[in-house]
């Protein structure tokens, strides 16, 4: 039946260690290291990342807070042109007002002139309306 020869059996185990070790050398220890050097750089990619979006929200807040001062900035420049508007504007208002202020002062010395000059016309001429008036009454 089973016919086991004694040196065969010898072969086939020298054999069977002599692959063990080839492939052991060959394939799996450079296969292991492989794949340990693959584990390695992951976990260290993983670190980097971790750090990476550490300093992602430091920049963050970094940013915001710059953000916040740069409008800060612009509201008190707004603030600042607007009030220096108003003031160029109330000054001019001013400036028109003291024109205007003159020129009805002037209007109104010349009116009175005016007044004045038709007042002595019409004095001047009072006697000869008189006469006039009376002219007409009497004709009546």
């Amino acid at each position: 039946m089973l016919d086991i020869s004694p040196g065969l059996l010898l072969l086939v185990t020298v054999i069977f260690i002599f692959l063990i070790f080839t492939l052991n050398k060959i394939l799996y220890k450079p296969l292991l290291t492989f794949m340990h050097n693959r584990d390695e750089s992951i976990k260290n990619d993983l670190e980097e990342a971790k750090k990476n979006s550490s300093n992602v929200s430091h920049f963050e807040a970094e940013a915001e807070s710059i953000i916040k001062h740069a409008k800060n900035e612009a509201y008190k420049i707004r603030e600042e042109a607007i009030n220096s508007a108003k003031a160029k504007a109330h000054e001019k208002i001013e400036a028109k007002k003291v024109v205007l202020e003159k020129a009805y002062e002037t209007f109104l010395n010349e009116l009175s002139k005016e007044k004045d000059e038709l007042n002595s016309k019409l004095n001047s001429e009072l006697p000869v309306f008189k006469d006039s008036l009376k002219t007409k009454l009497s004709q009546i």
